[in-house]
């Protein structure tokens, strides 16, 4: 592979005076049992540009690996975190994604591993795509991509693009005719008191109960068997992919009750707000409550365009957004398309900021929660929206503790009310008061727009104390007030007063809407506080005038001129009230003074002096050194800053004729903006930067380059690495002179191998050319030396022209070459008697086609390298100048390893180069242990330093089973093993290494079994023990794989590799059994008793011949008292003499070393331990000889000629707590 680059953000807690050199050394619901997979080695995700990346479990290591897809240029990723999320921005991707043609949540990879979409659970990426007209919406789709839905009615396709081939299909869908590519991502779902709480019987008593008006309910289905739903639902349809909009989960029957159930299952007494209204019922969530956006998208459309509906209830959000998702667009489209309300649940994180979409949406009516007695909900989402400051929520309705309809044979949600009602709290149970509310209006006004309902459903609310607008909007509905009062007015108003802004003023205007036959006249007053409640500065809120007189049958208007304050940024919000006799209107304002913003004018030079173009890919990163906010990413030029503390890290190219660019990474550490600041990197001043060693044979591998910036307020680091290819890429690094931090560091990492691929060439200069093997190529391991023809296209007629035979083929293709197209090439050049071929891209910036390969494409014909940049084109010059001679090498399993790491604080001066001797570094006799003959492991390394580590991400394959000698630089030192499946058949270690010291490290050796080190640390609850007692509930995440060492393993239940399952007994009695093998959550009573876990798992794989049963049964005791605590589970711990195939000697006795282990402990107590021996896959035992042998026991058997040993253990410690463990096939006998 050729250069590399990404960022990590990870934990940090270092000082360091500047310019040390630094040695680098030492809203659910509770169910009775839940499982899923979990595991401590994290998982892999694809990004819409192609490239792979492994994203840790939450609350383990926190550095990210990335692998990125071939590229004709080099691209840098950045990472940075947004409300705990981590995303991963290639350098290539960051202009579509700031232009907001590419989606943010498309480099979430937390969030794609939250929603399923990583690549252990999916094989495709669903994206959203928004066409600028209908002629390219109806566009084939590209290679690769097929087409779920189309969405005409919003100009919407959802697309499934193929993970193996996505790399392009970003670039494809960047064309003519697309407007925006987001993520279809997942959203999910989020009575009497309630109903009489919002004034819905005063509406009643006037006639309204919605006779005549049709409400949509997007949710996950109704019981329409329910008697409270009985004939009301007009339409209905799926868009879950379930077949019928039966509801298998409860939420949607609980809502759609809440906006018209007849409350006949209890005599009326759960009715719901607007008993006469029909129901349209889209079932766009499945039973689980998830659904994607294209579903939920489908039905918003179904229900305006179709189903008739005035008023469509989404009791339902994706991710706080700031109105520009999918969910939000769809929502303005279709409100002005089709004169739709769409009111929705603003969300239950309880967060800031954080409104989700579709509330979130200018025209949508976003509900928060308030409790019945008009106290604000803790989980309620809140506002404002981020980057214009709007008001949302719109208003609040009652969500908690609502009782409503439950359908039959489902699982309740939350606490059961007799046979047909729950009670369930959240802002989904407030939208629907609210929906049924605007039911009730627009039944007394049916020419109303969605505008004026929603104004009259806000201007008509009451006010929930002590809560600003931020919170609940203009307060909680009143539907009786809002039915039974002849006057409204606007619901909100808002503004931005950017900086500078001494003197800024806006003005806008409240209308008041009079329906009644007399005139009203209102007095006026209001008032604005800060978010924390203080009042806002005198001068922030006028009014035109004290009072308005509203004439009958008409409307007045006045004005309100919202002034900043000098020295008092910040966000304010308010109610005006107006209220006059038996008269009151609300309307919430919010104004945003913006704080002092400075413009950074940021220049860049590259080693010629010269300002770099848009092709050489530079790049510019600013962080706030205070808040973690990332602002910019790409070339020279101006960005607008709040003023603060700020490192600008930058990545300058050089271009250099005919080879591989220069890299020069130029910082200012800290820059303090106080006022607007031009700042030049220039990277003339750059210093060689470089780590080589004294084997010759090692030149090739990876050269890192990290620049670092430690962040206050989260104790984190991030910034920059690159990844080069030390061959081809000089590499330079300075610090601006006179500049220095103590939150600055600077490191680089160096793995050095053999090379995978050499390629020389001569033009009068001998010269390598950078090159890779093409995707699905064969990849023999040899050396040659081959004339190189030029073969044009690669067409037959092109290589009816040159003589082939024997011969290196070299042809060129359009980056659009479909890869069908390019492998039928590579069998015209076969045929025409070719050795090897290799292929350039024409264009550099269309090249992914030739890296879209799905898996079940055929391959290549023959050997056949892709060429990169200009020593490729180089060579394709010579070609067809008349032919070359090149001299190659490949090696598929990369040869020798060196792991290096070296790193400076504070600033960069001078030369970072080192040369450190074999002799010098620190020396790990590595063993890989297979099970098979010829296997492959993957590994990977990173090293303490700055709070976060160095290394690269870059997972390198070694050929197993084998042992080697590998040298590191001193330090402590984190590293892993996998094997075929990823990260989720991870080994890892720690070492602290010392220069000099011989080690010994063995992979994967015999024999698994249970094993507690450490910790887990699962996608869902971050760091946790592995078996645990979690208040009323035991948790458990059981490594039954662990290798020899006792390096924990989890089975792979989730995707089936692994079946079994996990059994949980208390005082004899089943308490439950999860189906899968790795993880189960066991709901038990508070009481001590004692309890038997019982887990079983079995692999029949061709590459797993051993270790094909794992049994393990546990007793312990526990009770709700150990809340916390780790539950003290045994483990007997199997170390023998083995060979790397996981082989013991046979016709002979044999001596196996036994560990016993508890996870709460590392002192055990054993009160007794027996072993046995089976030779016929445990249907015989055979006790064996134990033995205590100082902190550990020994166990003799006598082998057979040949065949495998099953073992089983048997422990007692003195607590009383057991375990009997079983492992067939633990080792082969025999060779």
């Amino acid at each position: 592979m050729r250069r590399r680059a990404y960022v990590a953000g990870v934990l940090s807690a270092v000082l360091a005076a500047a310019g040390a050199v630094v040695a680098v050394a030492p809203a659910g619901h509770a169910g009775s049992t839940s499982y899923g997979r979990s595991g401590p080695g994290g998982a892999w995700v694809t990004l819409v540009t192609g490239d792979r990346v492994l994203v840790p479990a939450a609350g383990g290591r926190a550095d990210v690996r990335v692998e990125p897809a071939p590229r004709a240029r080099a691209a840098q990723f950045q990472q940075f975190t947004r409300r705990g999320d981590r995303y991963v921005l290639p350098s290539d991707a960051a202009a579509a994604v700031r232009a907001g043609t590419l989606d943010w949540q498309l480099f979430n990879v937390t969030g794609l591993v939250r929603q399923g979409f990583d690549d252990a659970r999916v094989a495709s990426l669903p994206l959203l795509v928004e066409y600028t007209d209908g002629a390219a919406a109806r566009r084939a789709a590209p290679d690769g991509v097929a087409v779920r839905r189309s969405l005409p009615g919003v100009r919407m396709a959802a697309l499934d693009a193929g993970k193996a081939g996505v790399g392009g299909v970003w670039r494809d869908l960047s064309g003519g005719g697309v407007r925006r590519v987001w993520l279809n991502a997942r959203a999910a779902a989020t009575l009497d008191e309630s109903v009489a709480r919002i004034g819905a019987p005063a509406a009643w008593q006037r006639g309204l109960t919605g006779k005549g008006v049709r409400v949509a309910v997007l949710d996950t289905g109704v019981d329409t068997d329910h008697p409270d739903l009985a004939g009301k639902v007009a339409v209905s349809r799926d868009f879950s992919g379930k077949g019928s909009v039966e509801d298998g989960n409860g939420h949607g029957t609980h809502v759609a009750s809440t906006v018209a159930g007849s409350g006949a299952a209890s005599g009326g007494r759960y009715r719901g707000v607007a008993p006469d209204a029909t129901l349209a019922v889209g079932k766009v969530l499945d039973d689980d409550g998830n659904g994607s956006f294209d579903a939920i998208i489908a039905g918003m459309q179904w229900a305006a365009a179709e189903a008739g509906a005035d008023v469509v209830n989404m009791s339902l959000g994706g991710y706080g957004s700031d109105g520009t998702d999918p969910l939000s667009v769809a929502v303005g489209a279709l409100t002005r398309a089709h004169g739709t309300l769409f009111v929705a649940a603003a969300g239950n994180d309880g967060a800031d900021e954080w409104v989700s979409t579709p509330a979130v949406a200018t025209e949508a009516l976003a509900v928060g929660s308030v409790s019945k007695a008009d106290v604000r909900s803790d989980f309620s989402n809140r506002g404002p929206r981020p980057g214009d400051g709007a008001v949302k929520p719109d208003l609040a309705a009652p969500g908690e503790g609502i009782v409503a309809a439950a359908p039959a044979g489902v699982p309740p949600l939350g606490e059961p009310v007799g046979e047909a009602y729950q009670r369930v709290d959240g802002t989904s149970m407030a939208a629907p008061h609210v929906a049924g509310s605007a039911a009730l209006l627009a039944q007394l006004h049916p020419q109303w727009t969605p505008a004026e309902l929603k104004d009259g459903l806000m201007s008509t609310a009451v006010e929930v104390a002590g809560a600003g607008p931020y919170a609940v909007g203009t307060g909680r509905v009143d539907a009786g007030r809002a039915t039974g009062q002849a006057v409204t007015a606007t619901g909100s108003l808002s503004t931005y007063l950017r900086w500078p802004n001494q003197g800024a003023a806006r003005t806008q205007a409240i209308t008041w809407r009079n329906t009644g036959a007399s005139p009203v006249t209102l007095a006026l007053s209001g008032a604005l506080t800060r978010r924390d409640g203080e009042p806002a500065p005198e001068g922030m809120l006028a009014l035109s005038a004290h009072s308005v007189t509203v004439p009958a049958g008409g409307t007045a208007t006045v004005d309100v001129t919202m002034s900043a304050v000098d020295g008092a940024p910040g966000t304010y919000g308010g109610v005006i009230e107006a209220t006059g006799a038996a008269v009151a209107t609300r309307t919430a304002v919010s104004v945003s003074q913006e704080d002092r913003m400075f413009d950074l004018t940021v220049a860049l030079l590259d080693r010629d002096g010269r300002a770099p173009r848009e092709g050489d890919y530079p790049s510019v990163t600013i962080y706030n050194l205070d808040d973690s906010d990332f602002f910019y990413w790409g070339l020279s030029g101006t960005v607008r800053l709040p003023a603060g503390r700020y490192a600008v890290h930058t990545t300058i190219e050089t271009p250099r004729a005919g080879q591989e660019p220069e890299y020069s990474f130029i910082s200012h550490p800290e820059l303090h903006l106080d006022r607007d600041v031009a700042q030049t990197f220039d990277a003339r001043l750059g210093q060689p930067v470089s780590v080589t060693v004294d084997n010759p044979a090692a030149r090739g591998g990876d050269h890192y380059v990290q620049v670092m910036s430690r962040i206050a307020d989260c104790a984190c680091t991030f910034g920059i690495q690159s990844g080069l290819d030390p061959r081809f890429h000089p590499a330079y690094a300075a610090t601006v002179p006179g500049t220095s931090s103590t939150t600055f560091a600077f490191g680089q990492s160096r793995r050095a191998t053999a090379p995978e691929l050499e390629l020389f060439a001569d033009d009068g200069q001998s010269f390598e050319v950078a090159t890779g093997w093409l995707s699905g190529s064969p990849t023999p391991r040899e050396s040659a030396t081959l004339p190189v023809v030029f073969g044009g296209q690669g067409t037959p007629e092109d290589l009816a022209k040159v003589d082939a035979k024997g011969k290196l083929v070299l042809f060129e293709l359009s980056g659009d070459t479909s890869y069908e197209e390019v492998y039928r090439r590579t069998g015209y050049i076969r045929d025409a008697g070719a050795r090897m071929a290799m292929v350039n891209v024409l264009e550099e910036t269309a090249p992914a086609a030739l890296a879209r390969r799905a898996d079940e494409e055929p391959a290549p014909a023959l050997p056949t390298l892709r060429g990169f940049g200009p020593t490729a084109a180089r060579l394709a010059a010579l070609a067809k100048a008349g032919g070359a001679t090149v001299r190659y090498a490949s090696r598929p399993m990369p040869e020798h390893r060196y792991e290096l790491a070296y790193g400076v604080l504070g600033q960069v001066t001078g030369a970072q180069v080192h040369r450190p001797r074999t002799r010098d570094l620190a020396a790990v006799r590595t063993a890989y242990h297979d099970n098979v003959a010829d296997s492959v492991r993957y590994v990977a390394a990173r090293v303490d330093f700055f709070g976060t580590s160095l290394g690269g991400g870059w997972s390198m394959p070694v050929r197993a089973p084998q042992e080697r000698v590998e040298y590191f630089s001193p330090g402590t030192w984190h590293l892993d093993a996998h094997g075929y499946w990823g990260p989720r058949d991870s080994l890892d270690d720690t070492l602290e290494l010392a220069a000099g010291r011989t080690y010994r490290l063995a992979w994967n050796k015999a024999v698994a079994g249970p094993t507690f080190a450490g910790a887990t640390a699962t996608r869902e609850d971050g760091a946790r023990p592995w078996a645990w007692r979690d208040g009323g509930a035991i948790d458990v995440v059981l490594p039954l794989y662990g290798d020899g060492a006792g390096r924990p393993r989890v089975p792979f239940g989730e995707d089936g590799t692994d079946t079994g399952s996990i059994s949980l007994y208390r005082d004899g009695t089943l308490v439950s059994t999860a189906p899968v093998p790795d993880r189960a959550r066991f709901e038990v009573p508070a009481g001590p008793a004692r309890y038997r876990l019982v887990a079983h798992t079995e692999r029949s794989v061709d590459w797993w011949p051993q270790w094909t049963s794992v049994t393990a049964a546990w007793t312990f005791r526990s009770s709700a008292a150990g809340e916390g605590e780790k539950l003290p589970l045994l483990a007997a711990r199997f170390a023998p003499a083995v060979d790397l195939r996981n082989r013991a000697p046979g016709g002979r006795s044999f001596t196996i070393p036994v560990y016993v282990e508890r996870q709460d402990t590392e002192r055990v107590s054993v009160r007794r331990l027996t072993v046995d021996v089976s030779y016929d896959d445990g249907r015989t035992w055979h006790e064996a000889t134990v033995r205590r042998s100082g902190p550990r026991w020994t166990a003799t058997v006598h082998h057979p000629a040949g065949g495998h040993a099953a073992l089983r253990a048997s422990v007692t410690d003195a607590d009383g707590n057991t375990v009997v463990q079983t492992v067939l096939r633990a080792y082969a006998i025999g060779s």
